[in-house]
């Protein structure tokens, strides 16, 4: 339970229960309603008409120029606010990021951020359209053949019963298996559950609170799962209720646990945030680095510096879009709130190293294989090919990998499982997003067992006049479209104020 003073710290002179928080969020969200069952969806709530005009022009500073940072300074500028947004790296982007050069032959790559989803990204979708970015099909997922135990598996193997049984799956699950995705096996498990949850925004109050102290692994048991459904998708320090609010939502969004009708911008992703960095203009200050935010009743004061020469700036409010693990680093005064503070130290990043692919041919296409292939190596999880509408011979696949992985160590994993006759692969990037200084990690994490009564609505709220964006700070950790509705959301709040 979060206790009455860490709310009353976090939310408003007030005290309120963990109910009135997490209704205050969702009525802040637009996502309240008359209705038992779901509300409004996020999408429908981010399209809802806020006065142009707003009762008093408001002083914003942005901190963190990445694709929430962005979007948020954004949708204040058109709601007529003054906002700067500081970023401390010498580009806009933060993880989303596509290089041209050294590739050869007008090749491209996204070193982060990878897809967009149909549906699922409705926020971000439409900001492609708004922007006139062509969205190009991206079958990353068609016919994924993957390895398990050291052996290549087809999609059509992992719904023969036979094969199933073969890998310790019990009758039960092998028959589901047989008529479902590989990847909707968990829906066998937590089906029962998910309409249980009636606001996207509010996991507790459902009658399934005490599975916030049990793991994933814990409830499967529970369901009787076989040894090898706990292996392949059970989760010992996932709490369960997590997974399955996370399930509810994009059951509710009409999202398949594992997307295959994916996309990307033609070009790269980047121009999503170029976009965005375009129509601020002089607003984006780079090579601006935040050294200490000071936390007043009345405004907030920044301290950076800018072409190595100090600086300070006062605003009504900031909007804060650095990632947690870089804002810790940041002296603040006062010091955070508790609850707030505790969200800060304790919230986890997936990190992975990105490994771009040369190959001199599309060699995979000779042995009649499809070029994305889940390989299931610490030196290399996934590849798949991007950039193909690039005319010419070569062409470009990409990788994901623990960090630290170098381009020797991805390319040898690579050869060492791919099935067919030759690779001819000229030159091989490793990208290490953990050295980056300003940007080292991706999504956030699951949450562990007992914490996300500690996380949610915590990790949304502002604290005072901070109010935070980005991938972490929505319900789900989807990337793009997580920042951008977090931001949208923060813009909304700061304009009604």
């Amino acid at each position: 339970m979060i206790s009455s003073l860490a709310l009353k710290k976090t939310m408003n002179p007030s005290i309120l229960t963990r109910r009135d928080a997490l209704k205050r969020l969702s009525a802040a969200a637009g996502l309240t309603g008359a209705s038992s069952l779901w509300p409004r969806s996020a999408e429908a709530a981010d399209n809802t008409a806020a006065p142009l005009t707003p009762r008093r022009a408001k002083k914003i500073i942005v901190a963190g120029g990445g694709i929430g940072g962005l979007c948020a300074a954004y949708e204040l500028m058109k709601l007529g606010h003054e906002v700067t947004v500081l970023e401390a790296s010498g580009r806009a982007g933060g993880h989303v990021r596509t290089i041209h050069d050294p590739l050869p032959d007008g090749l491209y790559a996204d070193l982060g951020a990878e897809q967009c989803t149909k549906p699922g990204y409705e926020r971000y979708r439409q900001y492609a359209h708004e922007f006139g970015l062509e969205l190009l099909p991206y079958p990353r997922r068609d016919g994924e053949d993957r390895y398990l135990d050291g052996k290549l598996f087809s999609e059509e193997m992992l719904a023969d019963r036979k094969v199933l049984s073969g890998l310790g799956f019990n009758d039960r699950e092998a028959e589901y298996l047989s008529r479902h995705e590989w990847h909707d096996l968990p829906l066998l498990f937590f089906g029962p559950y998910l309409d249980s949850f009636k606001d996207e925004y509010q996991p507790f109050g459902v009658g399934l609170d005490d599975l916030d102290n049990i793991s994933v692994t814990d409830l499967l048991r529970r369901e009787h799962a076989s040894d090898a459904a706990l292996r392949y998708v059970g989760g010992k320090e996932t709490s369960a209720l997590y997974s399955l609010w996370h399930a509810a939502i994009l059951k509710h969004r009409g999202v398949p646990m594992y997307p295959k009708e994916l996309f990307r911008i033609k070009g790269g992703n980047q121009r999503m945030t170029d976009a965005f960095s375009a129509r601020l203009g002089a607003r984006l200050r780079l090579g601006c680095p935040i050294t200490k935010i000071v936390r007043g009743d009345s405004a907030v004061t920044l301290h950076f510096q800018e072409f190595g020469e100090d600086k300070r700036m006062e605003a009504d409010y900031l909007v804060n879009a650095i990632p947690l693990p870089v804002l810790k680093r940041i002296p603040v005064e006062p010091a955070w709130p508790e609850a707030k503070a505790w969200v800060i130290e304790n919230v986890a990043y997936n990190m992975q190293t990105r490994v771009v692919f040369v190959a001199r041919t599309p060699f995979w296409k000779s042995d009649g294989l499809k070029p994305h292939l889940s390989i299931g190596l610490n030196h290399l999880y996934h590849v798949w090919e991007m950039a193909d509408e690039v005319p010419g011979d070569r062409s470009i696949l990409i990788g994901s990998a623990a960090p630290g992985t170098t381009e020797r160590q991805a390319l040898d994993a690579y050869r060492s499982r791919y099935p067919g006759k030759s690779v001819e692969i000229e030159h091989t990037i490793a990208h290490q997003w953990f050295m980056d200084r300003w940007a080292p990690v991706c999504e956030r994490e699951s949450f562990r067992v007992g914490q996300l009564a500690k996380f949610i609505p915590n990790i949304m709220e502002p604290a005072g006049r901070i109010h935070f964006v980005g991938a972490y700070a929505d319900n789900l950790n989807w990337g793009m479209e997580a920042a951008t509705r977090s931001a949208n959301r923060v813009a909304k709040t700061i304009h009604a104020l």
